[in-house]
């Protein structure tokens, strides 16, 4: 067969097929909690969790939603050349409050000149009969994106990392949100503790044969004041080399349905607060990584499922 023209489906590619010129995604933090660190779960949170990194990221500490989303337009049109934009509720579980805050916030997100659509973060426990309700609602209006976080199809995985959720719990969400007129994300972390090669290849089976739209991938990131790093400096878990983790995406690329988008294929951190794998912090040399993997292979999305 010829040559793909892209070796994988990319979330640019398909803004561009989407909207037909340049959309940027907007990150902002709604205040909200996560019912795995305020005590409805747990209070640990997920232990490679820490809630400063996203805020950081963007430099939105003590900045009202308003504020986020004006100075995130203005660098969009300014340093990125866009006049379209997505509102990222990225931060924390973003479905964790009474519906009509959550629709304040929504709606304060849609009121602003070139937004397109919403893309909002939560739990697949986090998904009840009036949530989806306000979600079906909003997807009549604006294009809408729920990104859900899995990390792992193994519970025995899920337990370890404390999740506080099944995959059971993920699949009942996912059975929910696909009679909805919206876009579903898949998060899933490479190198968790206690998981080999054949076990991640296993998730990639499990969500290649589920009817998501999406999946952001990323290696396992080790950040200070987690219960991570102290597992690390314990030497009870191994940062995955970035060979190996190139390995692995282009195998997860190769299982993924070819219309299936991949949103992010790797993840960043404050530098500060990353202690491993510090290869992370160059995005581009990863993603590079990754492509030249695939060609080396002379392999693309979708390949395994043909063979």
């Amino acid at each position: 067969m010829a040559e793909p023209i892209e070796r994988y489906r990319s979330f640019s590619g398909y803004l561009r097929e989407r909207y037909g010129g340049r959309v940027w995604k907007i990150p902002v933090d709604a205040g909200l909690s996560c019912p795995n660190r305020d005590g409805t779960i747990s209070r640990g949170g997920c232990i490679y969790c820490r809630l400063e990194s996203f805020s950081r990221m963007q430099s939105r500490l003590d900045i009202g939603l308003t504020e986020q989303i004006e100075a995130g337009i203005r660098n969009a049109q300014t340093r990125q050349g866009a006049d379209k934009f997505i509102i990222y509720f990225q931060s924390s579980s973003n479905t964790r409050a009474p519906v009509e805050h959550l629709r304040a916030l929504y709606e304060r997100a849609l009121s602003f000149p070139g937004v397109v659509g919403l893309d909002i973060a939560t739990r697949p426990d986090l998904l009840g009969e009036e949530v989806l309700a306000l979600l079906a609602g909003m997807a009549e209006r604006t294009d809408l994106w729920i990104e859900l976080g899995l990390q792992s199809s193994h519970d025995q995985t899920l337990r370890a990392i404390n999740r506080g959720h099944t995959y059971g719990d993920y699949l009942t969400a996912i059975a929910s949100l696909r009679a909805l007129p919206l876009r579903i994300c898949t998060h899933l972390i490479l190198g968790l503790p206690g998981e080999d090669a054949a076990m991640m290849l296993a998730t990639a089976d499990a969500i290649a044969a589920s009817p998501v739209h999406e999946i952001k991938l990323h290696p396992l990131l080790i950040l200070t004041d987690t219960v991570l790093a102290e597992w690390h400096r314990q030497g009870q878990v191994r940062e995955l080399a970035p060979a190996e983790y190139a390995a692995l995406a282009a195998d997860f690329i190769e299982r993924m349905p070819e219309e299936m988008v991949m949103q992010r294929l790797t993840a960043e951190a404050p530098a500060e607060m990353l202690i491993a794998p510090r290869w992370a912090l160059a995005k581009h040399k990863v993603r590079r990584a990754i492509e030249e993997e695939l060609v080396r292979r002379d392999s693309w999305q979708g390949k395994c499922r043909r063979l």
